[in-house]
């Protein structure tokens, strides 16, 4: 796989620390298991250290991925940083890997409290400014990538409009990023994706979306265009989040009850996607959609 490879160039040392809030089944989630699961073992030893385990776990021994697994059992980041201090001095890595935005912001912070030895690196996870900007604390998180952002040895974006969004934006130089595309686990998805799936309604035309249940997803659109659609097409949509009640709400409204469908968060995404006719992605930014990249997996 291509862009493991990428990734092996960037380490230095054989101890790999992956750092990561959580091991739920999130896009950024996902692509680092995989980047662990794949890594060479005859070069590499890596480290798993997430702040809490979090909810809608990643099953690791299912897919298949061997890693000694460091559970700092802390509630929100704000309260991490002297747990993830003491961790990272004592699990003594060669390298560090950290992903998804706010993670990556704390870490900026603390590096000149961390070893000097340590070679650190970001992974954004999305289009920074376009975050930044849907937050209430957006001039903070501002503040913080213009300010910080430069102390990582290297930040992986996953996409050009990344790249030059940290370039143009916060003055990140050219020569500390990186461009890899996310890795996608095509031998565990497609088999998967051959598993039943009973709920798919076969004598509709099927569209589905998945990802967590927020504003970025842009899933009233999705609502208004399935209250426009022709009576044969049905739209599910999978994964959970904060948005669920004002989404139950607007599809009560529009008497869409029995055509568009949350079906909340499920273990096993990609049997739906494999018998669905179209997928629906019209998020208002995204770094690079993996679900999308997934049903393009599954559907060659």
């Amino acid at each position: 796989m291509d862009e493991i490879k990428q990734y092996e160039n960037l380490f230095k040392g054989r101890k790999i620390l992956f750092i990561m809030p959580e091991l739920s089944t999130g896009g950024a989630e996902r692509v680092m298991v995989t980047i662990i699961k794949y890594l060479d073992r005859a070069n590499y030893t890596p480290m798993l250290m997430l702040l809490n385990r979090g909810e809608n776990l990643l099953d690791l021994e299912e897919i298949g991925c061997k890693v000694e697994v460091i559970d700092l059992k802390v509630k929100r980041v704000r309260y991490s940083p002297l747990a993830l201090i003491t961790a990272i001095k004592k699990a003594d890595p060669d390298s560090v890997i950290s992903t998804l935005g706010y993670l990556n912001e704390m870490l900026s912070v603390m590096l000149p409290f961390l070893p000097k030895s340590i070679h650190f690196i970001a992974r954004e996870s999305s289009v920074p400014s376009l975050r930044n900007q849907a937050d209430l604390h957006s001039k903070l998180h501002n503040w913080i990538y213009k300010r910080y952002m430069k102390r990582f040895d290297t930040i992986v974006c996953q996409s050009n409009e990344m790249f030059d969004d940290l370039s143009l934006e916060y003055g990140i130089p050219n020569q500390q990023m990186v461009i890899i595309d996310n890795p996608v686990d095509a031998e565990y998805i497609r088999r998967k994706s051959k598993e039943e799936c009973l709920e798919l309604d076969a004598e509709k035309s099927n569209i589905v979306a998945v990802g967590s249940l927020k504003k970025v997803k842009n899933y009233k659109l999705l609502i208004e265009e399935a209250a426009s659609s022709d009576s044969n097409t049905k739209y599910w949509i999978i994964g959970e989040g904060d948005e669920r009640c004002n989404l139950e709400a607007l599809i009560s409204d529009k008497g869409l009850e029995g055509k568009v469908i949350l079906l909340g968060h499920q273990k096993n995404p990609w049997k739906y996607m494999a018998k669905a006719d179209q997928f629906w992605q019209k998020s208002h930014w995204e770094g690079n959609s993996n679900a999308l990249k997934e049903w393009g997996t599954i559907k060659t």
